[in-house]
């Protein structure tokens, strides 16, 4: 937009009052023989000529004033459509495609000096769907230590596990609560922003929303399904002898057995709509394991999910709303490293980008 030219302006509105002041005078001169009849009228006309020309000083004088308060007014507005195109421009430029997960996976284990094959050897296919459903924590900052291997398969694996990351223990409300150092530093830190806005952070289901062992993940598991197992065998899609022999079996092959009945709809999750992996981990795969997740109560508040996000904790688990995952990465950052965004329930979960990978009972 080009700018008003003050000068002309002011001359604009001045010049015409001391050309018409000019004429006037002229027009109301009386002759000689007139002189004395006309004193009133010429003194009047003069008057009003003068009148008029301190009116227009006046608007110009306004106009020389006011002129550069909306120059600046029109130059702050264009810097801020400027400053918004070039947001603008900047998110179409970080809206690139995802890193294939395998790909980022491997730079991020060789920077820990770490194989593949020793923590989800290839042949172990339920191993393989762990990664690729609960891996994001392997591309995490280097501020955590992520699980040696994909699947524990005992207690004492989880212990000597949990005490070389290390873990701190912060009470919240009425609970205690324990994660790795760095996760629990920023979660502080999210708790601590949420609250100066009048919000607040807080365990959902007490001590349990943060670090388990390896007991409580059989417990859970058991919890969904036992349950499952029963409504199944009411339906008449398991028969008793199925039903006895999968509670019989040993839990990597139990939880194989699982995964494989719910490719055909047999699901086992709490509300039997989706798979068991989205509504508890297998055991001895859960990120809470790894003392890098965090369930919370407030999830269903947009701004807890921005303020978590803002202090590196983001929704990996797909349809398990309440469950936070520290990666201590910026959100930008994640589909280098990845990661690929994807919407359930209104919430964004950024889940690791394998192609071809099927999320039974979420994906229609």
């Amino acid at each position: 937009m080009q700018r008003p030219d003050l000068k002309s302006l002011v001359s604009i509105s001045i010049i015409p009052s001391i050309r018409d002041l000019e004429l006037s005078n002229m027009c109301s001169a009386p002759s000689v023989s007139d002189r004395g009849l006309a004193d009133s009228n010429g003194t009047r006309l003069v008057a009003d000529n003068h009148s008029k020309l301190q009116r227009r000083l006046l608007s110009a004088l306004i106009l020389v004033m006011i002129l550069p308060l909306l120059h600046s007014r029109i130059d702050a507005r264009g810097a801020e459509q400027h400053q918004q195109m070039i947001a603008t421009t900047n998110s179409f430029s970080d809206n690139k495609e995802p890193v294939p997960f395998y790909e980022a996976l491997a730079k991020a284990l060789k920077k820990r000096k770490i194989k593949l094959d020793d923590i989800c050897p290839p042949t172990n296919v339920v191993a393989r769907r762990i990664l690729e459903e609960y891996g994001a924590v392997y591309v995490a900052t280097k501020k955590v230590t992520p699980p040696p291997v994909c699947i524990f398969t005992n207690e004492d694996q989880v212990t000597r596990f949990q005490e070389n990351a290390g873990f701190e223990a912060e009470v919240m409300g009425y609970d205690e609560i324990e994660l790795q150092k760095e996760a629990l530093k920023q979660l502080k830190k999210a708790r601590k922003e949420a609250q100066q806005e009048g919000l607040d952070i807080t365990p959902r289901d007490g001590a349990e929303a943060a670090r388990r062992n390896y007991d409580d993940s059989v417990r859970l598991w058991k919890s969904r399904f036992d349950p499952a197992l029963e409504h199944w065998l009411t339906e008449g899609r398991l028969t008793t002898e199925q039903v006895a022999r999968l509670r019989s079996l040993p839990l990597l092959q139990q939880i194989a057995e699982v995964l494989e009945l719910e490719k055909n709809g047999v699901y086992f999750s709490k509300d039997l709509s989706k798979s068991i992996l989205y509504s508890i981990a297998a055991p001895g795969t859960s990120q809470h394991i790894a003392m890098l997740a965090f369930d919370v109560n407030e999830f269903e508040n947009p701004r807890i999910r921005e303020i978590m996000a803002k202090h590196g904790w983001f929704q990996t688990v797909l349809s398990d709303l309440p469950h936070f995952t520290f990666l201590g990465l910026k959100e930008k950052d994640l589909p280098k490293n990845g990661l690929r965004s994807l919407e359930v329930n209104g919430q964004v979960f950024w889940i690791p980008n394998v192609a071809g990978l099927m999320h039974p009972g979420v994906d229609k």
